[in-house]
């Protein structure tokens, strides 16, 4: 009420000064209510404005609020990603590191196979072309010895092959082939069918030996090819293997690397944007309180001027200015 008083006295001393042909009152109360009206476009204007600025405080919150949830979703994820795609990496170079020892072994056994294999043939070669050379020159020796042409065989190819077998003889059969090789003769007689007789069983053993050694010869190749194929299945299963597990390990460093990249990227934006709503959310709330302010000031000021108005109007007003 006092503010209504002076604001009506200082009007009307303002009026009376301006000129006393018109009513002083009625000019007051005509300022006051152009000036009410000004305050209150004035009040329009700023409360329009305002709900701008609360539209845009409340549409950047809701952004800047849904973009943190959705960058720490995702920043959960590509951490679930990672630890997922590392111990899946290690899981794979362990099997691939494997499967390089399983080819490496695979590899060592064909070729300790291999020169074994070699080895051995080369030693049944050896001894199967001894026996057939001493199976030939035996035959040729009994066959000599039947036909009573033993001197001019021992002077033969076959002849010396049989003076060996006769020094690489056992001591049983050595003294009687000894005496032969030094006669020179077998012709007739119970001592030429003795000598055949000796050769003969020397014939036989050596034609079992020879098919003993080439019945293992044939198992041993049969072995050799069974176990070659069963490695080299290895080798190319293994092979295959680390191939396939080479490139998924390489994918796997790319993801993670992608992914390592993506989260610290993801973490900053997230940070950011928090810092961002933390500075909106006070900007916003300091400029809520200050419209707030001035709401009430303009009230204020609007039930000022209402009051003048209406003490202006009254006739107390009227009768001190006639």
């Amino acid at each position: 009420m006092k503010l209504a008083v002076s604001i009506a006295l200082a009007s009307c001393v303002a009026a009376t000064q301006e000129g006393t042909t018109a009513n002083p009152i009625r000019r007051v109360v005509s300022m006051l209510q152009a000036m009410q009206k000004k305050v209150e476009k004035e009040g329009e204007e700023q409360e329009e404005l305002f709900a701008k600025f609360e539209c845009y405080c409340n549409t950047n919150t809701e952004k800047l609020t849904a973009s943190v949830a959705d960058g720490k979703q995702k920043i959960s994820d590509l951490e679930t990603a990672i630890e997922t795609d590392t111990a899946e990496k290690k899981q794979v170079d362990e099997e691939l590191k494997q499967h390089k020892e399983e080819r490496s072994t695979a590899n060592e056994a064909v070729e300790q196979a291999t020169s074994m294999r070699k080895k051995d043939n080369t030693a049944f070669e050896s001894e199967e072309a001894d026996l057939k050379a001493n199976l030939k020159a035996m035959s040729a020796a009994i066959a000599a010895i039947e036909k009573g042409t033993s001197s001019s065989f021992l002077q033969s190819d076959a002849g010396a092959v049989f003076k060996h077998i006769v020094d690489t003889a056992s001591d049983d059969n050595k003294q009687d082939l000894e005496a032969f090789l030094q006669s020179g003769t077998g012709e007739n007689g119970a001592a030429s069918d003795e000598i055949v007789g000796i050769l003969k069983t020397m014939v036989d053993e050596m034609t079992e030996r020879l098919e003993e050694i080439t019945k293992a010869e044939t198992e041993a190749v049969e072995n050799f090819n069974s176990l070659t194929k069963a490695k080299n299945e290895e080798i190319a299963a293994a092979t295959e293997a680390i191939e396939v597990k080479t490139g998924r390990t390489g994918e796997l460093a790319v993801k993670i690397a992608t992914d390592s990249n993506d989260l610290k990227a993801t973490t900053k934006a997230v940070e950011e944007d928090e810092g961002y709503l933390e500075e909106l959310e006070k900007t916003c709330k300091s400029q809520a309180a200050e419209y707030e302010e001035i709401k009430k000031t303009r009230a204020e000021e609007l039930l000022a001027i209402a009051d003048t108005i209406k003490l202006l109007n009254s006739d107390d007003a009227l009768e001190l200015f006639k």
